[in-house]
């Protein structure tokens, strides 16, 4: 009850429904054929990695428990499964389903839902999108200036986006998952 007062308060100032942070990355790889609607095998080792790096003793969630996994829904238009796909193993691990009901292009409406769901307040929201909306997903969660666009080939990344008082504060991450991942430095967009 008293939660829910300070909230009421506060409200213009804090942000009481808001997830603690949100976990956004690109599907893993996929293969070279424009048609493939699957990843690639790499793209599965990827996704099995996810587990390790994002699952239930993962250090990035630790403080704030993962309440939701959300990947693009499959249209005529985005008919990839490869959203889906990157966080199978992790949504088995977890427990939690993967909500698809957004399409990649209604990234707007599912940043409001992410950001006024009560049930994930002090949570983590893990979020799996196509490259080409990631950059304006990040901006409707808050981010400003909204990010630069992700490369064709980057698939080893990932962004932390904390929900503050200005909007959001965004910190791009290496996953280190494969041979051969980014390191350090050198975001999405580099």
């Amino acid at each position: 009850m008293r939660t829910f007062v300070a909230c009421l308060l506060f409200s213009a100032l804090t942000l009481c429904g808001q997830p603690a942070q949100v976990i956004l990355l690109r599907h893993a790889e996929k293969p070279g054929d424009p048609a493939a609607v699957h990843l690639s095998p790499r793209g599965k080792e990827r996704a099995l990695a996810l587990v390790a790096l994002l699952g239930k003793r993962s250090k990035l969630t630790t403080n704030a428990p993962v309440a939701a996994l959300y990947a693009t829904r499959v249209t005529g238009h985005g008919h990839s499964l490869r959203t889906g796909e990157t966080l199978a193993s992790l949504a088995r691990e977890l427990g939690l389903p993967v909500d698809t009901a957004f399409d990649s292009e209604d990234y707007q409406s599912l940043a409001a839902s992410v950001l006024k769901n009560s049930a994930y307040h002090g949570r983590t929201v893990i979020i799996c999108w196509t490259h080409h909306e990631i950059a304006g997903l990040a901006g409707a969660l808050g981010v400003k200036p909204k990010p630069a666009s992700w490369k064709d080939s980057t698939f080893d990344r990932l962004w932390l986006i904390k929900p503050d008082s200005s909007g959001a504060q965004l910190q791009d991450l290496p996953q280190h998952l494969l041979k051969g991942d980014s390191r350090r430095g050198g975001g999405p967009g580099d």
